[in-house]
């Protein structure tokens, strides 16, 4: 009933997740190996480089129930293409994904019978459901990287600041300034580096996770096709 990209294991929105952030888990853990992660927080007096870092790991674990939301809904299309006689797992979670896409069905057919009225908005509606489980996170890839701008405006202003506050042109005046500017480059170059790598990598989560659920959307069109087919013959 399905096509091969649709027999794909129903956990693959899980397993890509899991995937992902062993690889970001390993990298995380080299930066700190090797003290970049350290002087990274250190260097940034505005510890936005910090916020950055707290956000993208509550992102990653947001995005980890929405992959297990969408592995949740391919499996209960999967029952339901197979037990169309509304027979669904006792699942508590199970059953609330089937009893939408049946409702999704449901309404399809309904439209079919009033000759398509209505289908442009139930695929737009099918798609905002199907999608809203990480819509969040292509909000806080945006976000992220607005965040490192701002620290990158603010390690320019302490290191402008700085030269306001030169009074004397003794060597040890400037050896300060020198001092003052350099750390204020800091927060300006390490926040803008954060926020850009934390965006990159929550964008790839996101593309990743667009993916299954445009093949869920497609799944979930083909079945009320052959639903529909089926009962024409029948």
């Amino acid at each position: 009933m399905f096509d091969n990209d649709s027999q794909q294991d129903p956990n693959m929105p899980i397993y890509a997740w899991i995937t992902i952030t062993g690889v970001i888990l390993l990298g995380f853990y080299l930066l700190w190996r090797f003290d970049f992660l350290l002087l990274i927080l250190d260097s940034d007096q505005t510890r936005l480089s910090l916020m950055i870092i707290g956000l993208f790991s509550l992102t990653c674990l947001y995005l980890g129930v929405s992959s297990w939301q969408l592995s949740k809904h391919k499996k209960a299309l999967l029952h339901w293409a197979v037990n169309q006689d509304n027979s669904f797992n006792s699942d508590q979670a199970s059953a609330d994904a089937s009893h939408w896409i049946q409702e999704h069905l449901a309404l399809t057919r309904q439209s079919e019978e009033n000759e398509g009225l209505h289908a442009e908005a139930l695929h737009a509606r099918l798609v905002e459901k199907v999608h809203r489980g990480h819509n969040l996170g292509w909000f806080a890839v945006d976000f992220l990287i607005r965040l490192g701008l701002i620290g990158t405006v603010i390690g320019f202003i302490l290191m402008l600041s700085t030269v306001y506050k030169l009074q004397n042109e003794d060597v040890s005046a400037l050896q300060e300034l020198l001092s003052s500017m350099g750390a204020g480059m800091q927060v300006a170059l390490y926040t803008t580096l954060t926020g850009i790598s934390a965006s990159m990598l929550l964008s790839v989560y996101c593309k990743v996770l667009d993916r299954f659920a445009d093949n869920l959307v497609g799944d979930i069109v083909r079945q009320s096709v052959l639903g529909h087919e089926k009962q024409d013959h029948g």
